[in-house]
């Protein structure tokens, strides 16, 4: 991520999230960082507040921060035993154990970003990594936020890995996602690649850049975006 953001510069716009730059990227993926760091250090029990840490650079020291913000996090997380409480975002257990997965993912899909900041198509992602990243923003992440929207989505979608096992039938109704990870018919079906369904469920790429198949009704795929968190 912090390699694609130099080749990229930090004025470059980032095509994936409209309205940032380079700098606004690196700036927030590190502050993300920063922030789960601490709380996996700290065992806390509250999110901490934007107020307790220093702003990050506009300049090119960036890169340096995030990548001092990153070893950080990276040791802290190697040795703090996943049982022990911390805080998160959402209604899982409240322990360590929830931070290396959600930090995995969070700086993948950030590193595709830079990646297309830099004009450039994103690099390989591990087949199982990519399953387990649909499989957390499915049954986890999205779950989670779903019910704080104001959604009358009433429908089954199904997404269907074609070169790992992964199936994942999603029910959207009554104010609430229903994830399982079942083999099921579904109003729509997505079906393909492990990385292009998870870049795809994360609006990075769409359907026809991630190489994926559609069937049943195509038209509920257009309110998947408005629902990733």
């Amino acid at each position: 991520m912090i390699a694609a953001g130099r080749r990229a510069g930090l004025d470059a716009p980032v095509p994936t999230c409209p309205d940032w730059d380079v700098r606004r990227l690196l700036q927030h993926t590190a502050k993300v960082h920063q922030r789960a760091e601490a709380v996996v250090r700290t065992a806390a029990s509250t999110p901490p507040r934007s107020s307790e840490f220093p702003r990050f650079a506009d300049d090119n020291n960036l890169f340096d921060q995030c990548a001092v913000t990153l070893d950080r996090l990276v040791t802290t997380l190697e040795v703090t035993d996943p049982s022990t409480p911390a805080w998160n975002f959402t209604s899982l257990p409240q322990t360590v154990s929830f931070w290396p997965r959600r930090m995995e993912h969070e700086t993948t899909i950030h590193r595709v970003d830079a990646e297309r900041a830099a004009g450039e198509t994103p690099s390989r992602i591990d087949h199982a990594h990519a399953v387990d990243g649909i499989d957390e923003l499915v049954g986890e992440m999205m779950p989670n936020v779903f019910p704080h929207q104001e959604s009358d989505l009433a429908a089954t979608v199904h997404l269907h890995c074609t070169d790992l096992p992964g199936e994942w039938l999603i029910t959207f109704g009554d104010g609430l996602m229903v994830t399982t990870r079942d083999h099921g018919k579904g109003d729509v079906a997505v079906r393909g690649p492990a990385m292009g369904i998870f870049l795809w469920a994360w609006s990075r790429l769409s359907i026809d850049d991630a190489d994926l198949e559609v069937f049943g009704d195509a038209a509920l795929l257009t309110r998947w975006s408005d629902l990733v968190p």
